[in-house]
């Protein structure tokens, strides 16, 4: 009888981003009676080439020849350990889905020379789950040819707390690192900035509110109270492209909409269309605007929007979207 797996990545701190979606994916994948395939994050260069072929081994020691794989990229672990990971699948047959997290050539400047690499893994899938469509325009420039896609759109974030009912309130909420989106040390605007983040105010006349980082359950109990998300992109972090940004998908997003608020994201981002076209929120140009637009807006149009934003945190709490791409993939499988 044919199984589905799905690979899971521990080893990292419990609170990185990169083990907290692989690990929803799989909690949400078991529901589905698909099997975890579990991966350690660890020093690879402290293997041989045939001690890392033995750990493999291992690993895959519950796949039998011709089940289903669901693998969640990367492991971390290097190109060398993914490539290899994808050979062993292929020799024993499986189909094999490949779910896109992150592309480190596309991610990092200094890895961009793995790109080859990288696609020659990818065109080893049957399907491909991608988290936007201009990622999926940047892999076929760069050589990828599997023809079954999915584009993922949105992260699910689950939960089981009552929240509360969101009151229009003129604040903006920023859930994440100033070090890593230093502009934000300089909002000067007149809605003030709620960050939950532990780092002090580098600017005294920046109308922030340091709130400190909160747990999941916190965060969103305090969210869920009223007020807008913000999601934005910098141009700061050394090695890092900045058109990534407008690549990938962001956890930071789903989390305010699990709260059931309004968003407000840059215009850049993979998916602003989908913000504008479910009216979850706002795309800006700027932080200006995105100030200002908050300063003239109505309460009778911030419950409109919220009320929105609530239905589609039920789809986001209970996983429906990642229970989609999963099935939708497996389906994928057997089509022409």
């Amino acid at each position: 009888m044919t199984k589905v797996h799905i690979t899971n990545l521990y080893g990292m701190a419990g609170d990185s981003t990169v083990i907290l979606a692989q690990n929803a994916v799989t909690d949400i994948a078991r529901t589905l009676g698909y099997r975890e395939i579990g991966i350690y994050f660890y020093n690879i260069s402290t293997d041989s080439p045939s001690e890392r072929s033995k750990r493999l081994d291992g690993i895959m020691a519950s796949i039998s020849f011709g089940d289903i794989v669901i693998f969640q990229s990367p492991t971390w672990n290097g190109w060398e350990f993914d490539a290899e990971f994808v050979a062993k699948l292929k020799d024993l047959r499986v189909k094999l889905v490949i779910f896109i997290h992150d592309v480190i050539p596309l991610m990092f400047r200094d890895n961009a020379y793995l790109m080859p690499t990288y696609m020659e893994m990818f065109n080893q899938a049957d399907v491909i789950i991608a988290p936007s469509q201009q990622m999926v325009n940047r892999l076929c420039e760069a050589g990828l040819t599997v023809e079954k896609i999915l584009i993922q759109e949105f992260w699910d974030h689950p939960h089981n707390l009552s929240l509360n009912q969101p009151v229009f309130k003129k604040e903006i909420f920023f859930a994440g690192s100033l070090t890593r989106f230093p502009e934000l040390q300089n909002w000067v605007y007149e809605t003030p900035l709620r960050v939950f983040a532990n780092e002090p105010k580098s600017n005294p006349e920046a109308n922030l509110v340091i709130e400190g980082w909160k747990r999941n359950e916190e965060l969103l109990m305090e969210l869920s109270k009223g007020g807008f998300g913000l999601v934005w992109n910098t141009q700061y972090n050394d090695g890092e492209n900045v058109d990534y940004y407008e690549m990938n998908i962001s956890h930071k997003l789903s989390t305010y909409l699990a709260a059931g608020i309004p968003v407000i994201v840059p215009n850049t981002l993979s998916n602003s269309h989908l913000i504008e076209e479910r009216g979850l929120g706002f795309a800006v140009n700027s932080l200006e605007e995105a100030n200002q637009l908050v300063q003239n807006m109505a309460p009778e149009s911030y419950q409109e929007i919220s009320s929105r934003a609530q239905g589609f945190a039920f789809l986001l709490k209970e996983g429906y979207i990642t229970k989609k791409l999963l099935i939708d993939a497996i389906n994928f499988l057997f089509t022409l």
